[in-house]
């Protein structure tokens, strides 16, 4: 398998390393981590790295943001449902992480059926928040997952790393 992408938004200020994670994230075949970290950033910036985020996003197999993101660029909006506006501009799963302990991961239903009661995706509270390296392993050992059950497996395996 090959190593996944992994794009950090705060990294990308200079147009240099815009240009080249463009590039990067073009490349077919690597899976390709999001890391909306937006919430450090200075307050004239966010509305231009959102956009990016999104941009990025779209193609993301993972997204990772976090609720001090959201707060910074959404203000005070419950956090996941910027996350899962995010998740339903892409194609990939989010990580919401709520804390050190607590994340709320969002993937497709794994019935993949049409829901007239809300968005087409389920929530998965976790007691965990794997880290950026352990997750970019684990998508790196076992591909992307197909439905919520393999998500659940990978943030668990990226949690034990």
């Amino acid at each position: 398998m090959a190593q996944p992408v992994l794009v950090q938004v705060s990294s990308l200020l200079r147009p240099d390393a815009l240009v080249a994670a463009r590039g990067l994230w073009r490349v077919p075949g690597p899976p390709r981590l999001l890391h909306a970290d937006v919430a450090a950033l200075p307050d004239s910036a966010l509305p231009w790295l959102w956009d990016v985020a999104e941009e990025f996003g779209r193609d993301a197999d993972l997204t990772v943001l976090s609720s001090a993101d959201v707060l910074a660029r959404h203000g005070a909006v419950p956090p996941l449902r910027a996350a899962r506006r995010l998740r339903a501009l892409g194609r990939g799963a989010v990580l919401l992480a709520c804390g050190p302990a607590v994340s709320i991961l969002i993937c497709d239903d794994p019935d993949s059926r049409p829901r007239a009661d809300g968005p087409a995706d389920i929530l998965i509270g976790l007691p965990f928040t794997p880290t950026l390296p352990n997750l970019q392993a684990a998508l790196g050992f076992s591909g992307v997952p197909w439905d919520a059950p393999g998500w659940l497996d990978l943030a668990e395996k990226a949690a034990a790393a």
